[in-house]
C-alpha cells in the first residue's frame, strides 16, 4: 500500500496536539506495516521536519489559510495522481474534495459545531463547508474518542461503520523524570486560553479559595480570547520547552483540566501517565478518556471547581495514591500501536469501498 499522508494543515509548533498525533502514528503505521510506503505532501513551513526520503512538497505558505485551501482542493490532487497513491490520509480535520484515490480524514472534534462562539464568522464557515463535505465524501474518518464519532455522526449525517475510533497516545516521555521550573506547591493548568478552555472560571474559582490553601496556580499555553486577567498567585508561561512541560506536570499537586469540550483532552492522561493526580471537567469526552483514574467536577460552577480542588488537597494518603495508580492504568489503554492499527483498518475500509454508493 502506497499511503499519502496530507499536513498541508501542520505548522510546526502551532497546531498543538494535532502535530504530536500526526508525528506519532506515522511511524507506527509504518511499524506495523512493513510493506507500505508512507509518502508526506509538506508545506514550506513544515517540510525541513520530515525526512527527506518520504516527503513531496506543495509550495504553499500555511499560515495564509486561503492559500492552504487552495493548494489542498487543486495542488494536492496532482501531487497524488504523480506519486500514485493508493489512499489518502488527512489527519488535520479537510481533505480534497475530489481526488484520484480513497481518501480517510481524521476528524478530532467538532468544536467548530459545537462551540462556535469560539470561532470568527468566515473560519466557522469555511470549516463548516469544507469538513461536512470532507466528511461525508471521504471513504472512512477516524477521530478519537467514542464522543468525537457520535458528534461527527449527529453532525455530518455520515453511516457508524464508516468512522474508525483511533485513539491519541502518549509516548512514554511523562514517566522520565525531569526538573522543575517553578517553587513548589502548585496547581497546573495547560490549554491554549481559547473560552471553552474554561481558564477565567478557574482563575475566579481559585480567588474563591487562594487564602486557605500555600499553592499558586500554574497556567502554561498560549494566551487566547478567553485569557483570564492578571492575578497576583497566578503565574503565566506562554511557549515553554516541551521538557519543561513534562517537569511541571510531574511535580504540580494537582493537574487541575476545566475544559468544557475536549475530543480527546490529552493534558489528562499525561499527568496520569506522569502519576499526576488529576481532577477535571465532567464534559464531552473527558470523563472517557479520565476513567477511573479523575475525579470530575460540575466546570460551569466556580464553586464546584473550588471545592473539588479543596477536597483533593485533603484527601487522605492511601486514596491519592490509589488514584494515582488507577490514573497510570489507563493511560496504559492509549498506545500509538493501537492508533496505528484503527488507522489502517480505516484505509482498508476506504479502499475496499471505494466507488461503492
Amino acid at each position: 500500500m502506497r499511503i499519502g499522508v496530507n499536513t498541508l494543515f501542520l505548522i510546526p509548533r502551532e497546531v498543538g496536539g494535532t502535530e504530536i498525533y500526526v508525528r506519532s502514528v506515522l511511524p507506527a503505521l509504518q511499524a506495523i506495516e512493513s510493506d507500505s510506503e508512507v509518502v508526506v505532501f509538506t508545506n514550506r513551513e513544515n517540510h525541513d521536519s520530515f525526512s527527506a526520503s518520504d516527503r513531496v512538497l506543495i509550495p504553499v505558505d500555511a499560515h495564509s489559510r486561503p492559500r492552504r485551501v487552495v493548494a489542498e482542493q487543486v495542488v494536492l490532487p496532482r501531487a497524488v495522481r504523480d506519486t500514485a497513491i493508493d489512499v489518502l490520509y488527512s489527519p488535520g480535520y479537510t481533505c480534497p474534495l475530489r481526488c484520484p484515490c480513497p481518501q480517510v480524514v481524521t476528524i478530532h472534534d467538532t468544536q467548530f459545531l459545537d462551540y462556535p462562539e469560539d470561532f470568527p464568522w468566515l473560519s466557522r464557515m469555511v470549516q463548516r463547508v469544507l469538513v461536512s463535505r470532507g466528511a461525508r465524501g471521504a471513504g472512512a474518518i477516524t477521530t478519537v474518542s467514542e464522543f468525537s464519532r457520535g458528534r461527527i455522526a449527529h453532525h455530518f449525517g455520515v453511516p457508524a461503520e464508516k468512522i474508525f475510533v483511533a485513539h491519541s497516545a502518549l509516548s512514554g516521555v511523562f514517566e522520565t523524570p525531569q526538573p522543575c521550573i517553578v517553587e513548589k506547591p502548585f496547581l497546573l493548568y495547560i490549554a491554549n486560553t481559547y473560552p471553552h478552555k474554561n481558564a477565567a472560571r478557574l482563575v475566579r474559582a481559585f480567588d474563591r479559595i487562594a487564602e486557605q490553601i500555600p499553592h499558586t496556580l500554574v497556567l502554561c499555553g498560549q494566551p487566547r480570547e478567553g485569557e483570564p486577567p492578571p492575578h497576583p498567585r497566578v503565574k503565566r508561561f506562554n511557549h515553554i520547552p516541551y521538557e519543561e512541560v513534562v517537569g511541571l506536570v510531574q511535580h504540580a499537586d494537582l493537574l487541575v483540566f476545566p475544559s468544557l469540550y475536549e475530543g480527546f483532552g490529552r493534558p489528562v492522561v499525561e499527568a496520569q501517565e506522569a502519576g499526576t493526580r488529576v481532577i477535571a471537567a465532567r464534559c464531552a469526552s473527558i470523563p472517557e478518556i479520565g476513567g477511573a483514574g479523575a475525579t470530575y467536577f460540575e466546570a460551569t460552577s466556580e464553586e464546584n471547581i473550588a471545592q473539588a480542588i479543596l477536597d483533593a488537597l485533603k484527601e487522605g494518603s492511601y486514596f491519592r495514591h490509589e488514584m494515582i495508580q488507577a490514573g497510570k492504568e489507563n493511560a496504559r489503554r492509549f498506545t500509538w500501536d493501537a492508533c496505528a492499527q484503527a488507522t489502517m483498518q480505516a484505509f482498508r475500509y476506504a479502499i475496499e469501498n471505494h466507488g461503492t454508493v
